[in-house]
């Protein structure tokens, strides 16, 4: 197969500062274009939900929802949406903010949850749904709310109350939830996460609050919610199969969540890779560098979670990636880092291959 018209592009892509090059690529998605060619169809079915084929876009590459039916124009099965806040922040203020490691095959971001607020994004989603592509929101409490966790109790009702807003707002379009609290560029996010209540006092509410919502919608299909891990613990440590076993166990019991999406960046890989001042946000790294860490997540979710959902992220840089990531045990896979090396043509590529795989497996 010839090289695409964006491989062509790439090197003068590079030349483009990442941040401001991102900015571009979602103004490029909104033209009404089809940038990756026809949708792969290999059906998949979640609790009602159908996705067209088992391949979707990655939170963080459209934050606001700005470029929705341009990512589905891709050929993605669905969509996730985020992270989305309750109220508008700007982000972390220290620049840069997002860089490309080239030789790596990498991306270092540390943006720090900028969002224009979740009324905004329900407005916009509004007057443009998608249509035959399901739409995930990846949500998440406020920074200002984690930070206010170090000095003053309550954290657990204020989170809450964020994200049954989030949820209120957002429910009408979703498929489903992604509840992020594994990101590292808010300080003190993971180790609420890790904390002993989380997933009762937080996961499982929000979860109740969902299926409010449908019974309140008269919704056939019901809304599901999944937990977004992290590939290491709060101080940047490597949990490995028995501390992720660990981090996911309060999560197994009825009625928690209904699955899991393996694996957000890495702060440690940031640290071996990118320089930063004194003071300011690590961030965390993903790409090619993430790949073993996705891959032994997957394989531990598989054999803990065999009943709840499974999403694979992190590491797809190729074809044979996506396909190694769903013979570890994941349902569905997303993608940014690969997507943003590769090119539109990556989401048909990685769809392509995973439908072959389950042919062959089949036969």
């Amino acid at each position: 197969m010839g090289r695409s018209a964006y491989e062509w592009l790439w090197p003068l892509v590079r030349l483009v500062p990442s941040e401001l090059a991102h900015e571009l690529g979602l103004l490029a998605l909104r033209a009404p274009l089809r940038w990756g060619g026809a949708a792969v169809e290999d059906t998949f079915e979640w609790r009602g939900h159908r996705f067209r084929n088992r391949v979707g876009i990655a939170a963080g590459l459209d934050k606001n929802g700005v470029a929705l039916r341009g990512l589905a124009a891709l050929g993605a099965g669905f969509v996730e949406l985020g992270t989305v806040l309750a109220r508008p922040h700007p982000g972390n203020a220290v620049r840069p903010r997002m860089r490309r490691l080239l030789r790596e095959r990498a991306l270092w971001n540390r943006l720090g949850f900028p969002s224009q607020g979740a009324a905004r994004v329900r407005d916009r989603i509004a007057r443009a749904p998608l249509a035959d592509v399901a739409l995930a929101v990846n949500l998440a409490p406020h920074p200002l709310t984690v930070k206010s966790a170090e000095r003053e109790p309550g954290f657990a009702g204020r989170a809450r109350a964020e994200l049954f807003e989030i949820a209120r707002l957002l429910h009408p379009w979703a498929a489903f939830f992604v509840l992020n609290a594994s990101s590292p560029n808010t300080p003190g996010l993971r180790r609420q996460l890790e904390g002993g209540g989380f997933a009762q006092e937080i996961v499982a509410p929000l979860r109740a609050e969902l299926l409010r919502l449908d019974a309140e919608a008269r919704r056939i299909a019901p809304t599901f919610l999944l937990v977004k891990l992290p590939p290491e613990d709060a101080d940047g440590k490597a949990l490995g199969p028995e501390g992720l076993a660990r981090l996911v166990k309060p999560f197994l019991f009825a009625d928690v969540c209904d699955g899991f999406v393996a694996i957000n960046t890495s702060v440690a890989l940031a640290r071996a890779a990118v320089r930063v001042g004194e003071g300011e946000p690590t961030g965390g790294v993903s790409g090619a560098p993430l790949r073993a860490l996705a891959l032994e997540a997957m394989t531990v979710l598989a054999e803990l979670a065999p009943d709840h959902l499974r999403i694979g992220v992190g590491g797809v840089m190729d074809a044979a990636d996506a396909s190694a990531l769903a013979a570890a045990g994941a349902h569905l896979i997303e993608l940014y880092t690969g997507l943003v090396y590769r090119g539109p043509r990556f989401v048909r590529d990685c769809a392509s291959a995973l439908k072959a795989a389950r042919a062959s497996q089949q036969k």
